[in-house]
């Protein structure tokens, strides 16, 4: 666990009878929610501090230390003083600017009782202590799946179609417009389209044994026709999903040449290893390929969580438990790995009808323009 502002190690500390997690360089600390109610005085506080971060009006706040996620700032009135507190909704924990924890009321003296021995406060202490330890374990190590569920319910429906969710991706610094530009483009494509599919995909589809038709303009005219809703919606959400942090770290320029390389690195692939196949291939998957090989490289810590499906609709839904989640990068080398043995299949004669040579060929780029960006020095940590 680490500091939100000087990324640092927290250190485990006993801050008025509660554990607590103090910052050695600012000074700040972190407290769980639990621990909260024990140190305040007020409950009605600590019950109206988490229902505004969670339900009511709240500014962004510095990155959480535990779980990585943006915390959210709260702004409260105190003893006639507003108190500004960072909030995570996720790992339920409070983080206090140095003198803000000073500033909670603490509860009221109580009458003064016949001590125990100096031996059995101590044997009591440490036994606190070893509970506390225990809860913080369950919370932080996930220890019945919570922590690798979404909090956003449109994610759960998304992920029961089967599609990776992200836990805690990096807060993008700039608009995604060249992102939201090239799926409005899609959809204008599939809007002008539709009603004529298969003869737009064989007009302006890109066919290996044709390549220099229409002067080579299939090449970028096949990146953005899609076959079906299924296609497009699958096609766009990853584009949407991972397209705004790779664009938000290379920049609109980069990113630009980015999608430009890996749309036509995929169809040269495609046709150089099956270069004698006349069916028209059309998608955005090409250049989306080079996005999420980027997106695995520069952020190959970011967690997608997936859905494990139940017997049942709501238990999918419901239960926490039916989730797990695996670093991008892990995913990346799972799906890049079907990529290969899907194509080699096919080069077999086996099945047929998705590009997944074209698929090899746009995340070629992706992972040589990604690592070169590292190397360089230039990705942020």
């Amino acid at each position: 666990m680490k500091c939100p502002n000087c990324n640092v190690e927290l250190e485990k500390e006993f801050y008025e009878g509660v554990i607590a997690f103090r910052c050695p360089e600012c000074g700040g600390r972190m407290l769980t929610v639990s621990g909260l109610r024990k140190l305040c005085g007020d409950p009605a506080f600590v019950d109206l501090l988490w229902k505004t971060a969670r339900y009511g009006y709240s500014e962004s706040g510095v990155i959480c230390g535990n779980c990585q996620k943006q915390m959210r700032r709260v702004t409260l009135p105190l003893r006639g003083m507003p108190l500004e507190l960072d909030v995570c909704c996720s790992c339920q924990m409070f983080w206090f600017d140095p003198s803000e924890l000073e500033r909670i009321p603490l509860p009221e003296p109580q009458e003064k009782t016949e001590e125990l021995p100096q031996k059995a406060r101590e044997l009591l202490a440490l036994r606190q202590i070893q509970r506390e330890e225990e809860r913080l374990s369950r919370e932080f190590d996930g220890c019945d799946g919570g922590r690798h569920a979404p909090d956003e319910g449109w994610k759960c429906l998304v992920a029961l179609l089967g599609m990776p969710v992200e836990l805690d991706a990096p807060p993008c610094r700039k608009l995604p417009l060249l992102t939201w530009g090239a799926a409005l483009l899609c959809l204008l494509v599939f809007a002008l389209t539709f009603r004529n599919l298969g003869g737009a995909a064989a007009d302006w589809g890109f066919i290996s044994a044709q390549w220099t038709r229409k002067g080579g303009l299939t090449l970028l005219t096949s990146m953005f026709l899609h076959g079906g809703f299924l296609h497009l919606f699958g096609n766009l959400y990853f584009l949407l999903v991972f397209g705004d942090n790779v664009e938000d770290e290379f920049g609109k320029c980069r990113y630009l040449l980015l999608l430009l390389a890996s749309g036509l690195c995929a169809s040269a692939f495609h046709a150089l290893l099956d270069s004698r196949s006349d069916i028209p291939c059309i998608g955005a998957s090409g250049f989306i390929s080079g996005v999420i090989a980027c997106y695995a490289v520069c952020f190959p810590k970011a967690r997608l969580s997936f859905m494990l499906f139940s017997r049942s609709l709501v238990g999918a839904l419901l239960l926490r438990r039916n989730w797990f989640s695996i670093p991008a990068w892990a995913a990346f080398t799972v799906w890049i790995g079907l990529q290969i043995l899907m194509a080699s299949r096919i080069q077999a004669g086996s099945g047929g009808g998705v590009a997944y040579l074209a698929h090899i060929g746009g995340a070629l780029p992706g992972i040589l323009y990604a690592v070169r960006y590292r190397l360089s020095g230039k990705g942020r940590q």
